[in-house]
């Protein structure tokens, strides 16, 4: 029996497992499209929010896998929601889809010197960080702002090999500001609430993700069966050596079907 018989419904992370950058990872879209027609459920979930969920559901179509909007939860979806209760204004750090997103949740954004009297700083990774976004954080946080983070995910993979991911700028806010954040991606419960709750009927579901620290930690803090696909973020050393271990562990999404 196939690995994919023993659920109704899946959480899938799309970085390292549906795709690697711009490259679809070699027969994962097809494994998505046969596991529709079978009837499973399936969210997807992904740390990085530098697009709308409507842009992944078109890419994902376009591709193969015929996937609404509503089916995929962004960590910029939940941090946004999260951040929402601090107050009316913030200062946000990442793509102009994620001020998108963070502005949608009725949070006013503020720039500039205006920016240091925000009432939350909320943080993501994108290519232009730079020392003037750094610092009108720190001012912020100093003045007694609430600091929310997309994730800790250090890197994301990319062909070629991996580049700084959210965690990486999200350590330089932190260390400059002597503030911790609170996170609403994986492996915090927030993203993983919203998830689940768009597939309710789903009796026994499986979270299934590349990455050790957030996909499988996040999944098992949720109380779903954990699935580690080494497709991505984790090798099979790393795999092995995880504690506490995943409740499978395969070669990529295709996989399931095998």
């Amino acid at each position: 029996m196939a690995l994919a018989d023993e659920f109704d419904g899946f959480l899938v992370d799309l970085d390292g497992v549906v795709w690697t950058g711009r490259e679809l990872i070699p027969g994962a879209v097809q494994a998505l499209a046969k596991l529709l027609d079978d009837g499973k459920e399936i969210v997807f979930v992904t740390n990085n929010p530098g697009k709308p969920a409507l842009a992944y559901a078109e890419r994902l179509r376009e591709s193969g896998a015929p996937v609404g909007a509503d089916r995929i939860v962004t960590a910029g979806e939940s941090t946004a929601e999260l951040a929402a209760g601090a107050g009316e204004t913030a200062f946000v750090i990442g793509t102009p889809a994620f001020h998108e997103t963070v502005a949608e949740r009725g949070l006013r954004l503020l720039e500039g010197e205006a920016a240091r009297e925000a009432d939350a700083v909320i943080v993501s990774g994108h290519r232009g960080f730079d020392y003037e976004e750094l610092l009108t954080a720190t001012r912020a946080l100093q003045n007694g702002a609430l600091l929310f983070g997309t994730s800790r995910d250090p890197t994301m993979p990319f062909p070629g090999g991996p580049i700084p991911g959210t965690g990486a700028v999200l350590a330089a806010v932190e260390t400059a500001s002597g503030r911790t954040a609170e996170i609403g991606g994986k492996p915090e419960p927030h993203l993983f609430d919203l998830a689940r709750g768009r597939i309710g009927g789903a009796e026994r579901v499986a979270m299934l993700g590349d990455r050790v620290s957030s996909d499988i930690e996040g999944g098992r803090r949720a109380g779903l069966e954990t699935i580690l696909v080494l497709s991505g973020a984790t090798s099979q050393e790393e795999a092995a050596a995880a504690v506490p271990p995943p409740d499978h562990v395969i070669d990529d999404l295709p996989a399931l079907l095998r």
